[in-house]
């Protein structure tokens, strides 16, 4: 059975969420007042509009110098942006039907497969609280589950709790080799370097890449450890792996972890 560990605290939802909804939720709310103040008094509904217009072009414009400035001071900003309303509309997109169906479900019978579809769905919805809750749950039933642990380590990441996550993912990946495609090794040799343990971070990351290949999430964080522990070349290579030029579409993800290697490799003069 696994180790009891406190279900974190998290905030439901993160600051890179909030700020492309709250966009989405204007833009869904201001037709509905202008309809709702030309029911109430037709004239000022068009001075309403007016109004609306013209600081909607202010705002237009201050965006645009906004957005050059942070180009200029921040090359990723686009991907950053790109990944942030990717993520935004993930949540406002999903169908909360299956956790709906999977917590019924579990009212009637208790088991850690259920527990776990549950933990799942909700880390899938951004609900970590209620997803460390039920992934604990399942590993006190069943703590031979490999999916369970790297869902759980996923939640415990999220929180910070690193020394714990690294033990959850660990734990998929000897219960079951290569779990979820490889992620589980991925993400243990990112905590490790987020504990500053860099060199076992990059030997980690190393075996990843010969057991799964390379993406440009794992030679970004390949490169991050190989530089952190000193290995100059190494890194600078792995980064360039990550940069290469774009071949097929790339999701948000991959377009941001892209950047990032890009920003790195000329940061350290690389061509």
């Amino acid at each position: 059975m696994a180790e009891a560990t406190p279900p974190p605290t998290v905030r439901q939802l993160r600051w890179g969420n909030l700020v492309p909804l709250g966009l989405v939720w204007v833009a869904v709310a201001v037709p509905i007042v202008l309809w709702l103040v030309h029911r109430a008094d037709p004239e000022l509904a068009v001075q309403v509009k007016l109004i609306a217009l013209t600081w909607l072009l202010r705002a237009l414009l201050v965006a645009a110098v906004l957005a050059a400035v942070a180009c200029l001071a921040f090359p990723p900003a686009p991907a950053a942006l790109r990944l942030a309303f990717a993520r935004a509309r993930l949540l406002l997109t999903s169908d909360r039907a299956p956790l709906t169906r999977a917590l019924t479900e579990l009212q009637h019978f208790e088991s850690a497969a259920r527990h776990l579809e549950v933990g799942r769905l909700a880390l899938q919805l951004d609900e970590t609280e209620r997803a460390a809750k039920h992934l604990q749950r399942a590993l006190e039933l069943d703590g031979t589950v490999a999916a369970a642990h790297h869902q759980f380590g996923l939640v415990l990441l999220r929180a910070g709790h690193f020394e714990a996550a690294l033990a959850r993912f660990l734990d998929a990946d000897r219960i079951e080799p290569g779990h979820a495609f490889g992620d589980a090794l991925l993400f243990a040799g990112r905590t490790l370097f987020l504990l500053h343990r860099h060199e076992d971070g990059a030997r980690l990351l190393r075996d990843h890449e010969a057991r799964h290949g390379g993406g440009r999430r794992s030679h970004l964080w390949l490169g991050d450890a190989l530089a952190a522990a000193g290995q100059t070349a190494a890194a600078r290579a792995a980064w360039t792996a990550a940069a290469a030029p774009v071949t097929a579409a790339l999701t948000a993800q991959e377009n941001w972890c892209r950047a990032l290697a890009r920003v790195r490799l000329w940061r350290r003069g690389a061509s």
